[in-house]
């Protein structure tokens, strides 16, 4: 008996020696960034000025849309989502929705592609608005097939390996157990013990190399966040 409590804490160590360090840097991470949240006059996370602030990068995004649509740019595929060229790694975001307090992630979705043409993806729902039901990070099949205004995204400077390293993390937090939930704290991107969904997308692409949040020096990363033209070109639209 004795062996066994001697090896138990000696397994508990282990764990915790690999798990630890990954904790620490993220609460390091969210420390270091953690000055740029924004307040109001009561103390409180300022929700219109986040809210305001999404709704500025929809609006200068969908002009950059409007110009190349203008252009009719020989680069934007144009028609149903599943017939264009989309590859794994390629981002999928819309921008409908509503905000209610704080949670301006909800203003739109965003999923990573896992599969050429976009049948599958990757991407977290919080429980009650999810398609199937389940709560955080999770498979999407067909999603985005019925909906209308949404864009396909290529990272900046990716390649297929890189594209599919994304894609393997992904799927990596899709499969742990138990299931990542949604992260309901959107003020923190680094924690890793939940997801929101462009949250999910940027971390599979940090860990392949790329960050593609178009405003990295917060504790943010919506929807929105992961246009622009530094980091990601726009490659389809419905």
């Amino acid at each position: 008996m004795k062996k066994r409590i001697i090896c138990f804490i000696s397994c508990l160590i282990l764990v915790l020696s690999f798990s630890l360090p990954a904790m620490a840097t993220e609460n390091l991470e969210f420390e270091e960034y953690k000055d740029t949240i924004i307040y109001d006059e009561n103390g409180e996370v300022d929700a219109q000025y986040y809210e305001d602030m999404q709704y500025k990068l929809i609006e200068e995004f969908e002009k950059e849309v409007k110009k190349l649509k203008e252009k009719k740019d020989k680069n934007l595929s144009v028609g149903t989502q599943s017939t264009m060229n989309v590859a794994p790694g390629d981002v999928f975001v819309s921008f409908s929705g509503t905000t209610s307090g704080v949670d301006f992630a909800l203003v739109g979705h965003a999923s990573l592609v896992e599969t050429s043409g976009g049948a599958w993806c990757l991407s977290a729902w919080p429980g009650s608005k999810s398609p199937s039901g389940i709560d955080g990070v999770q498979y999407e099949y067909k999603y985005w097939d019925n909906l209308s205004k949404i864009y396909g995204l290529r990272v900046n400077g990716s390649t297929t390996t890189s594209r599919q390293n994304a894609v393997n993390k992904a799927i990596s937090i899709v499969n742990t157990r138990p299931r990542p939930p949604y992260n309901w704290f959107f003020l923190n991107k680094f924690t890793t013990g939940s997801y929101y969904c462009s949250q999910l997308v940027w971390r599979a692409w940090m860990d392949a190399g790329i960050n593609i949040d178009r405003m990295p020096y917060d504790t943010v990363v919506s929807p929105a966040e992961l246009t622009g033209s530094h980091m990601t070109t726009l490659l389809y639209r419905d």
